[in-house]
């Protein structure tokens, strides 16, 4: 008599990626084969979420502090930028492509930034639209 195991992937809303990135702990963890055991941790680190801070609004000697917005990026397939939430998961923007192929002379990190500048100035985010700051001019005060 044989009893049927199944195996689950996790929650149901476990992501693609998540899968694949408990697949790799595991399998660094479980492996007694040190090449293997590398490759995994260096698929790891490729798929990791990297973080830019980005200056949106500058500091003034009036007191304010400025502003800085947080941008999160993964490298797919080792050409290819895809901008992220803090979790991995890919965000989409109508007017700003977050999937973006890299160029031979281009940095990733400082596409990354470009990208976060233009996705904050088109008012996404957790920091933009009705909670963003407003800005008043002088031009009333007498």
């Amino acid at each position: 008599m044989t009893q049927k195991t199944e195996w689950t992937a996790g929650p149901p809303t476990a992501s693609k990626r998540a899968l694949t990135l408990r697949k790799l702990k595991a399998l660094e963890a479980g492996t007694p084969f040190a090449p293997e055991a590398q490759a995994a941790r260096d698929k790891l680190e490729q798929l990791r979420v990297h973080q830019v801070i980005v200056q949106v609004a500058p500091a003034t000697d009036g007191g304010n502090p400025g502003e800085v917005a947080y941008g999160y990026y993964v490298i797919e397939d080792g050409d290819t930028l895809v901008m992220t939430d803090s979790e991995g998961a890919p965000i989409k923007h109508h007017a700003i492509e977050g999937r973006v192929k890299l160029l031979p002379s281009q940095n990733a990190e400082t596409l990354a930034r470009i990208l976060t500048r233009r996705i904050h100035r088109a008012g996404e985010g957790p920091h933009a639209g009705f909670y963003r700051r407003l800005q008043y001019s002088n031009k009333g005060i007498v």
